[in-house]
């Protein structure tokens, strides 16, 4: 059911895809800003209890909101030792500070929430200062740092060093309000990603595959996200997230990167490729050793109108130290932002699209656990909006508990917002409606798949700040994971230019 429900979501959501703003009414000049950004990753060596070890690696993709400053959204995993599974997703700062030219010292803190892999997280907050010191080539820097990464309500307490490497980019954006207008640009817009897709499907573990409790874990439910940059017109990079959504292995969740190559046959509108993956996945009793996981496939595409296609992949899944071996298959929906071509010198014309990322706090009221108990729990999450048309937009969400006891719980949600324009005193109210895939921290969700409503009223700060409270409900398809939630978000409002 939750595998049919999530391949209708996808589409009805392609023909709305299509109505995007694409006719500007007007071109601008100099409407685009850049602010420089760095894609940081990093792994260490910690320490659990019992003199165990965990490799664990990191991400971060940081903008500089003030000289020095730098601010955004990041996530770890475990890719060694026996806890694969155990992801947290947060926000990070780091303050690059020049010590010598090409030498900088960069102290930062992380925060975030989730856990896994049975790691003794407590309700999931984890806590990550550190200090790196950088060496620094053209647009790169590779160094070592020296971190603590600590669960307070947990059992872990470790002090190590670790290896880092980060890549500078920019981030091009324009004011918020601009949606529809058009502006001449020589790069990309926002993260540089020239495609979103939206990944529907089923697992089916080779026999002999067997779960940490020994049961085999039948066909499975999938449901995920991939965003692709090409660095030429056939071979492209992506960033790829996903979760189960139905079976028996809720709580499941993989994070990977992935290289492809792509050609177009008979014509532009139909191609073929093929991708290979590789990153961290774990939990719902999944037996994936430490946590590193490959992939690879095969796929095939059909552009459906200039922006929106589908496509069907298939593929194999391995985890390098664990039992789980797959293949699946996987219905594609996809939105293309910009092109392989974009890098160039020349300026080419380029339209706005309205969006918003949020930092979001929630509360989730008396949630039933598999034990039988039911208590509150609290997640932090980040949130990706991305406008339709004037007033309805694209939203994609992902959430992971750091407090009420359920440390392993996340849930990953995708679906349609409607607002409404300002009433009175820089005041809106609108409403999500989303579908997705939730599991972890013995939550009853039997399966995964979620579907979850928000009313909300937006308070508008100033121009690029926003305050948003929502008060709602979430609904497990299977479950018994059936809460009141209360939600409060802080948004930031910009444009970003695209094909």
């Amino acid at each position: 059911m939750a595998k049919i429900t999530l391949s209708l979501l996808g589409l009805a959501l392609a023909p709305l895809f299509a109505m995007a703003q694409t006719a500007p009414n007007s071109t601008l000049n100099n409407a685009q800003e850049v602010l420089p950004s760095i894609v940081k990753f990093g792994v260490e060596s910690v320490k659990m209890p019992g003199d165990e070890r965990m490799g664990l690696l990191g991400g971060s993709y940081l903008l500089e909101v003030s000289p020095e400053i730098f601010v955004g959204p990041g996530v770890y995993g475990s890719i060694t030792g026996n806890r694969g599974g155990l992801f947290v997703g947060g926000v990070e700062a780091t303050w690059r500070k020049p010590i010598t030219s090409g030498l900088t010292l960069e102290p930062g803190l992380y925060v975030g929430g989730g856990g896994g892999g049975s790691a003794g997280v407590g309700g999931g907050l984890m806590v990550r200062p550190h200090v790196d010191l950088m060496w620094h080539t053209k647009g790169s820097a590779f160094g070592l740092s020296v971190s603590e990464v600590r669960f307070p309500s947990g059992h872990v307490n470790s002090n190590q060093i670790g290896l880092v490497a980060s890549f500078d980019e920019d981030f091009a954006f324009t004011q918020p309000g601009l949606g529809g207008h058009s502006l001449l640009s020589t790069g990309r817009g926002g993260l540089g990603f020239d495609r979103v897709l939206l990944n529907l499907g089923s697992y089916t573990p080779r026999s002999g595959t067997v779960r940490l409790d020994g049961s085999a874990p039948g066909n499975i439910g999938y449901a995920g996200f991939r965003a692709d940059q090409f660095l030429n017109e056939h071979v492209f990079w992506g960033l790829e997230s996903g979760a189960f959504a139905h079976g028996s292995s809720d709580g499941y969740a993989e994070v990977l990167g992935a290289l492809g190559v792509e050609y177009p046959v008979v014509s532009d509108q139909f191609k073929v490729g093929a991708l290979a993956a590789v990153g961290t996945g774990g939990g719902g009793k999944i037996n994936v050793g430490g946590g590193a996981l490959i992939k690879g496939g095969v796929y095939t595409q059909w552009q459906v109108t200039k922006q929106v296609f589908v496509g069907l992949q298939v593929g194999m899944a391995d985890s390098l130290n664990g039992n789980f071996k797959t293949r699946y298959e996987m219905l594609q929906v996809g939105l293309k932002l910009d092109s392989a071509n974009s890098s160039s010198s020349s300026k080419e014309l380029r339209t706005i699209t309205n969006s918003e990322w949020a930092v979001d706090v929630a509360d989730y009221l008396k949630v039933k656990r598999y034990s039988g108990a039911q208590q509150n729990l609290e997640t932090m999450g980040f949130v990706m909006n991305r406008d339709i048309t004037d007033s309805v937009y694209l939203s994609a969400q992902a959430h992971s508990a750091f407090g009420g006891n359920a440390g392993g719980f996340s849930i990953g949600l995708v679906g349609l917002g409607v607002r409404s324009p300002e009433i009175a005193h820089s005041i809106s109210f609108g409403i999500e409606g989303l579908i997705g895939a939730a599991g972890g921290g013995g939550v009853s969700t039997q399966g995964g798949a979620v579907v979850q409503a928000i009313p909300y009223a937006n308070f508008a700060l100033n121009k690029h700040l926003a305050l948003r409270l929502g008060v709602g409900r979430i609904h497990s398809l299977k479950g018994e994971f059936n809460s009141n939630v209360a939600n409060v978000a802080l948004t930031v409002p910009f444009g970003l230019p695209g094909r």
